[in-house]
């Protein structure tokens, strides 16, 4: 296959990063539970319903959220009368006990009488949720002093499911307030009693229970009833924007956070940048994270980059070249490794039962996350079909990679249609990979290098390999692409762009791709090239430039032999050596048949 041919297979610099299709910048800023219709009607609803009491909330970050959400129910809360009690406290003395009376309240100045319609307790103690009962030291003179359920009596408790874990008796008194709509005193010793009776009260609450999956099924796991006692609804940390109408909905999200936290606002290029740096978090053009927290990071760190009371996509690069240079230390170790050849990465010619696999490396510790290749070696025996994976047998591969490798393992004896008993061994290498690997992601390139070891035909060194394949050849989506084809990237443009690098990606990863720069302009000057495939039939065409079975109509010579058959040839020239050295051994040995 010619350079010109392997031209059509590449993907054209356009693709590389995705693009607003809205023209105009709308006017009117908007509210984030306008992305949230689905929280909001949730929330609304169980402030309407008078026969639930509890609503499970999922969100992952809680704070921004609470307050979010108390702004919210506060502008879809009725307006609440006078509600709770006047509690009088007789002072006992030496002749007599103290006696305390509650008359229903008459006015908010009544000492339990609702102070608020909505409140957030993300952390709190027993004295801050349900009140404390005093007693002077000297005088035994007793005190009453109200909690947050007294003091939202008809209104809206927010909670932490982590805060009700840390203390978990709490839950049990609150779920007794919620399902039997009183509020009862009870002694904070467990050994001592009230020094009075003090009589109890209806106390009508609502609690949202706000926090992430993990705490969610913490609390689920020792409060097996909550899903019958409680609603259930999500704040999404994405929104769609794969419509004209969702994208200009997440603009004006844009303009609300800005305008919030008195940040400059953006011009369109400025929305479309920040929408392209979304996207490679999200890894999906069509899904984006719309964390308050995270944007308003992202707009105030920007800003602090610039003088322009208007943010574009210059401002917003900007930004991005930044924060790469600020986590880039130990990416930046890494790199040179390979560039000083500590860590051999070859981008340059071909090698048999070699192949440039792509990783993503995570630092314990750090937020960062970076692309490199990693060198994937196999050699190949004839034996009794035994294919060790290195990683696997030294403990070093989790189970997803193993699994990966197997699969691999299976479709080549698939698509060659191999006997059950492989008439060959092998072994696969990730070269000095010294840690803890795990994921799919390289068992096409796995098949890729089992192929060319088999057939003695060279794989080109300058393309890197990453997807997931299944036992019938269909290559399969992974993740972390932009960090993996940029890693690549650097490499080879640190050692000088040939023409002739690039990397293979599935294409069920496209509407994932929104690259940098760099990578885009080196895509666009045909100096770097990014090969989609759907299937191993694909890209063996692209490494190895053969067919990988044989087509229909088609004839082939010695030098364009599918890999099927080249391969199915080499076994049979070993069936007959080894027949051959067993007819030697009877002749010498004097060997007869029985």
């Amino acid at each position: 296959m010619t350079l010109s041919s392997l031209s059509n297979t590449t993907l054209p610099w356009q693709a590389l990063r995705p693009e607003l299709t809205v023209t105009d910048i709308p006017s009117q800023p908007q509210d984030f539970f306008a992305l949230q219709p689905r929280a909001g009607e949730a929330v609304r609803h169980f402030i309407r319903n008078s026969h639930r009491t509890l609503l499970v909330l999922k969100a992952d970050d809680q704070a921004e959220y609470a307050s979010l959400l108390e702004g919210f129910i506060q502008k879809h809360q009725p307006e609440m009368g006078v509600c709770g009690v006047q509690y009088t406290v007789e002072q006992g003395d030496s002749f007599s006990f103290p006696r305390i009376y509650a008359e229903p309240a008459q006015s908010l100045e009544d000492n339990f009488a609702a102070k608020k319609s909505v409140a957030t307790a993300l952390y709190f103690d027993q004295f801050q949720l349900f009140g404390s009962l005093k007693v002077h030291a000297s005088s035994h003179d007793i005190q009453l002093h109200a909690g947050l359920v007294h003091q939202l009596n008809n209104g809206v408790l927010i909670v932490t499911a982590g805060a009700l874990l840390a203390q978990f008796d709490l839950w049990q008194r609150l779920k007794q307030i919620l399902t039997t709509g009183m509020f009862d005193w009870y002694s904070a010793h467990p050994f001592k009693t009230l020094p009075c009776e003090i009589p109890s009260y209806p106390l009508s609450l609502k609690v949202i229970v706000l926090d992430n999956r993990t705490e969610l099924a913490a609390l689920e796991e020792l409060e097996e009833e909550l899903y019958h006692l409680a609603d259930y609804a999500e704040i999404e940390s994405y929104c769609s924007v794969e419509t004209a109408e969702q994208q200009q909905q997440w603009m004006r999200y844009v303009q609300w956070v800005a305008q919030q936290n008195q940040l400059p606002a953006s011009d369109l290029s400025g929305f479309n940048k920040l929408y392209q740096l979304l996207v490679r978090d999200s890894e999906n053009r069509h899904l984006i994270n719309v964390s308050p927290l995270k944007l308003k990071m992202m707009l105030t760190e920007t800003a602090l980059l610039t003088e322009s009371n208007l943010l574009s996509a210059v401002d917003f690069e900007r930004y991005f070249q930044h924060k790469t240079a600020q986590f880039g230390f130990l990416r930046e170790q890494t790199y040179d490794g390979i560039l000083q050849e500590q860590i051999y990465v070859a981008t340059e010619g071909e090698m048999v039962g070699q192949i440039n696999g792509l990783s993503i490396i995570e630092y314990p510790g750090t937020p960062l996350s970076f692309g490199e290749p990693s060198r994937i070696s196999c050699i190949v025996q004839f034996g009794d079909g035994e294919i060790v994976d290195v990683e696997r047998k030294n403990e070093l591969a989790g189970n997803i990679h193993s699994k990966g490798i197997m699969i691999a393992e299976a479709c080549l004896a698939n698509v060659l249609e191999l006997p059950s008993q492989l008439p060959f061994s092998a072994s696969l290498v990730f070269e000095q990979s010294y840690g803890e690997i795990d994921g799919d992601s390289a068992s096409l390139a796995s098949f890729c290098v089992l192929l060319s070891a088999l057939s003695s035909l060279p794989l080109p060194q300058s393309i890197a390999i990453t997807g997931a394949i299944d036992q019938f050849g269909l290559v399969h989506a992974v993740g972390g692409v932009n960090d993996k084809i940029e890693g690549f990237f650097t490499i080879c443009q640190r050692r000088g762009l040939t023409g002739k690098q690039g990397v293979m990606i599935p294409s069920a990863v496209l509407n994932q791709l929104s690259l940098s720069e760099s990578v885009v302009s080196a895509v666009k000057n045909q100096e770097f090239f990014i090969y989609p495939v759907e299937t191993v039939d694909q890209a063996c065409e692209i490494l190895l430039q053969r067919d990988l079975v044989e087509q229909e109509n088609k004839t082939y010579d010695f030098d364009t032999l599918p890999l099927s058959r080249l391969i199915h040839q080499r076994i049979d020239q070993y069936s007959e050596q080894q027949s051959h050295k067993f007819s030697l051994w009877d002749v010498f040995f004097g060997r007869k048949n029985r």
